[in-house]
């Protein structure tokens, strides 16, 4: 992985991530606080089932990034684990609910 995205990794080991045994942490970590070099990087570096995998699996998405995700990959709230643990399932971006 490039040095210059270290600077995204701030509570872990740089030097010790793994891209195979950490893809699904570098790749939310990456969409949620990256640019569009990180981005650009991780679809040269995973597969799309690798991204597809985190955006369904991960927790750790920011509502934008969920949003993304979803629509890129056609999934619905319900195949999203970010979905289903928040009440973001409620929440459709740019209008929200009182």
């Amino acid at each position: 992985m490039p040095t210059e995205f270290k600077k995204y990794f701030w509570d872990v080991e740089f030097e010790k991530l793994d891209l195979e045994k950490n893809k699904r942490y570098i790749i939310s970590r990456l969409y949620c606080y990256g640019n569009l070099k990180t981005i650009k990087w991780i679809k040269q570096t995973y597969n799309k089932t690798d991204i597809e995998e985190v955006a369904k699996k991960s927790r750790n998405l920011n509502p934008l990034v969920a949003n993304y995700l979803r629509q890129q990959f056609h999934l619905k709230k319900e195949q999203m684990m970010y979905y289903k643990t928040s009440k973001a399932l409620n929440y459709e971006f740019g209008r929200e609910n009182y």
